[in-house]
């Protein structure tokens, strides 16, 4: 295990009675566009920072979302918070690549790696090199299907990653799905967060992470609206 623990913070976030606020850092989004320039990344990262973020992930994917390897090396520098990568993963090598890369963690989506051994065999590589697996769900049947595969965490999206994020998802679907998960499982919350009663709401089912990314970037100040995102997701507990 690194020294560095996604599901470390998501337990101090339980016990302290609060959601840990995690961001996602995208260069780009197919709904928004260029969110974050090449010249800009290391300044937003550290202004995350300075807003209390307690995570960060970063989707690598070159031409969807602007991403890549080299670039979540450069987040990798700045930030001692733990790294989760995001991917449309296709091979178990990809694994021992994020583990290299400095990744503290991996979302294996079941609605992008489909086939069962295929993930299984991610799943074991991550785990073996040290990372964390977090299984991101979009349904009530993926859900039950990542607790049968005996995830420690899930990442419920909001949204759907096989239409690109597009479509119109909001906080009903991670609300709707909170009750089905086993309490020794952590559950991150996924996009479709503008504001910090979204957050609040989110966090107010019990989630123990949300995951925001575009309403941090667009923001004129990051810093000062991942503070009021993690003080949005303080005051709730399942």
């Amino acid at each position: 295990m690194k020294d560095r623990s996604l599901c470390d913070v998501l337990a101090e976030a339980r016990r302290d009675g609060r959601a840990a606020l995690m961001v996602d850092v995208k260069c780009r989004s197919p709904r928004d566009g260029q969110l974050i320039s090449p010249e800009r990344l290391e300044p937003y990262v550290h202004a995350l920072l300075a807003g209390g973020v307690d995570a960060l992930s970063t989707p690598t994917d070159p031409v969807y979302f602007g991403g890549s390897v080299a670039t979540a090396q450069r987040i990798r520098r700045i930030a001692a918070v733990p790294l989760m990568r995001k991917e449309f993963f296709t091979t178990v090598a990809q694994m021992d690549e994020s583990e290299e890369a400095g990744f503290d963690a991996v979302q294996l989506s079941l609605s992008t790696v489909t086939d069962p051994d295929l993930f299984q065999e991610m799943k074991s590589r991550a785990e073996k090199l040290g990372m964390e697996v977090v299984v991101g769900v979009h349904s009530r049947s993926q859900l039950e299907r990542a607790i049968e595969l005996g995830a420690v965490a899930v990442g419920i999206n909001n949204r759907d990653i096989t239409a690109l994020e597009l479509d119109d998802g909001t906080v009903d679907l991670s609300a709707s799905l909170m009750s089905m998960v086993p309490d020794d499982v952590f559950v991150i919350s996924e996009s479709a967060m503008h504001t910090t009663a979204d957050v609040g709401r989110v966090a107010g089912t019990g989630a123990d992470a949300v995951l925001v990314g575009t309403a941090v970037a667009k923001s004129a100040d990051p810093a000062a609206t991942a503070r009021e995102f993690r003080e949005g997701a303080r005051a709730w507990r399942r």
